[in-house]
């Protein structure tokens, strides 16, 4: 129980990063409630199947990164050419 808890609270910290991040900024009970559930299905899964859950929050953690980098950081564009 008390992993399941704490899967619960990294799910909930990650769903409010990677919904506060991008441009759309589509955080909502529902949409939280949807990623936490994705979340959590793949951290049991990979239990299941015997890969390390480290893995699955690393994943997580590299989309927001990426989502970050191309909706946030934008490069200029180029008005030589």
């Amino acid at each position: 129980m008390k992993q399941f808890v704490t899967q619960l609270i990294k799910g909930i910290v990650l769903s409010l990063l990677y919904l506060q991040i991008t441009k759309a900024n589509d955080t909502t009970m529902e949409n939280i409630t949807l990623f936490v559930s994705f979340y959590l299905a793949m951290i049991y899964g990979a239990t299941i199947t015997g890969i390390d859950e480290n893995v699955i929050t690393s994943a997580f953690l590299t989309k927001t990164v990426f989502s970050l980098v191309d909706e946030r950081i934008k490069k200029k564009p180029d008005n030589d050419k």
